[in-house]
């Protein structure tokens, strides 16, 4: 009985493969060497496909969750590493004819258990006294402050902030429901019991205010065009008309900084609870509430792995210096 491949790929990954190899043995590589960076590089495509991602689209923490991927699947550090060589060349391929193209992994290289560093460390203490001491008065800081309390309650991120529906809102179950994507997994959450009554009064009263001003005159920049049926479809809207909320969120943390200058984005309020969840449950529950794809991202927010970034974060901050 013939044995089967280790790597068998689809007849798409196998023709992009071709061209690939060619380019391989025009550099003096040799039969076996081109076999394995085939292999390698195949492997990586076929990640690429189940990620629905465009090679042109990878970047440096796409690269990271690969790595992830590759070490769920029991790849040895050395295996992982032949893995990202190939990459490599595969992009310097690439390169040849699209210049512009981006090589994620022109310098990654995998050394022992390494991890990506997490941003930020600021206790959950501080989160809560930030939420507490938020304003709510004008319409624009109350859809702030419900943004606020996701992302210190539920540890949201700034993108699945931008993908909320109206109807992801649970409010008699008490939860919410945050869509999955390419980089996420999609779970269900209990909100706080003051996050309910919130919740339900911006529905009720401040969503739909924000909308009716967004199509009044007003003297302040608006974007060309309004996509009422887009904006009404999503959880959060710009004060502005825009389908986009990153100006919404920089004036937020604008705000924020005048409460706690310590904490500067939402990646470090999502350190911050994610540390203070691992503190209260089990691994795997956290693994599901962060939505990680993989369990050791999930390890990387473990005290034991934070202790060592503190001193680095306390020495770079802007207000130590």
């Amino acid at each position: 009985m013939n044995k089967r491949p280790e790597y068998c790929f689809n007849h798409e990954i196998q023709n992009r493969l071709e061209s690939f190899k060619n380019y391989l043995q025009e550099l003096g590589n040799g039969t076996d060497t081109v076999r394995q960076k085939s292999n390698y590089t195949g492997y990586f495509l076929q990640w690429l496909e189940n990620e629905r991602l465009l090679s042109e689209d990878v970047r440096y923490n796409d690269l990271l969750d690969f790595i992830d991927y590759c070490k769920s699947e029991g790849n040895s550090s050395k295996l992982i590493n032949g893995k990202l060589r190939s990459t490599r060349n595969y992009y310097e391929f690439l390169k040849k004819y699209h210049p512009s193209i981006i090589n994620p992994a022109a310098s990654l290289h995998l050394r022992g258990t390494r991890r990506k560093a997490v941003n930020g460390l600021t206790s959950f203490k501080e989160l809560e006294n930030l939420y507490r001491s938020y304003p709510a008065r004008t319409p624009r800081e109350k859809r702030n402050k419900i943004i606020l309390g996701l992302l210190v309650f539920q540890g949201v991120t700034t993108e699945e902030l931008q993908q909320l529906e109206p109807g992801h809102l649970e409010l008699k179950q008490g939860k919410i429901y945050i869509p999955g994507n390419r980089r996420r997994n999609s779970r269900t959450l209990e909100l706080e019991p003051f996050q309910v009554p919130e919740m339900h009064q911006y529905l009720a009263r401040t969503r739909p205010l924000i909308l009716a001003e967004i199509t009044k005159p007003k003297p302040s920049r608006k974007p060309e065009t309004i996509d009422l049926a887009k904006l009404e479809g999503q959880l959060f809207i710009s004060i502005n008309g825009s389908g986009n909320i990153k100006n919404s969120l920089l004036h937020l943390f604008r705000d924020v900084q005048k409460i706690n200058p310590k904490i500067a984005n939402a990646k470090q309020i999502r350190s911050g609870v994610i540390t203070y969840w691992l503190k209260n449950h089990n691994l795997r529950q956290v693994q599901y509430m962060a939505g990680h794809k993989y369990v050791s991202s999930t390890e990387r927010y473990q005290m034991g792995n934070l202790y060592s970034l503190q001193s680095k974060l306390e020495k770079h901050h802007p207000l130590n210096r």
